[in-house]
């Protein structure tokens, strides 16, 4: 990496900033300027269909999280290199 932070170390702030966006995100919405709003939707139970076994099945409700990125914001994977 060259900057003196390891992959680990990296992760686990990561995975600190995901967590505590998602906690924040359960109350309302979360907008991080120039990157973009969380927030979590309900979805209600519904019905599926295995196409292995041939039966019906249903999936519980839960709450799922959402991304919107901002206007401007570029992805990382879109942005051009100089």
């Amino acid at each position: 990496m060259g900057s003196g932070t390891t992959h680990n170390t990296a992760s686990a702030t990561v995975e600190a900033v995901l967590a505590s966006i998602l906690a924040a995100a359960e109350k309302e919405k979360v907008h991080i300027a120039h990157f973009g709003t969380f927030e979590t939707i309900f979805r209600p139970a519904r019905q599926g269909f295995d196409i292995n076994t041939g039966t019906h099945t249903t999936f519980p409700p839960q709450l799922k999280l959402s991304f919107r990125p901002s206007v401007g914001f570029i992805p990382p994977s879109q942005a051009r290199s100089n």
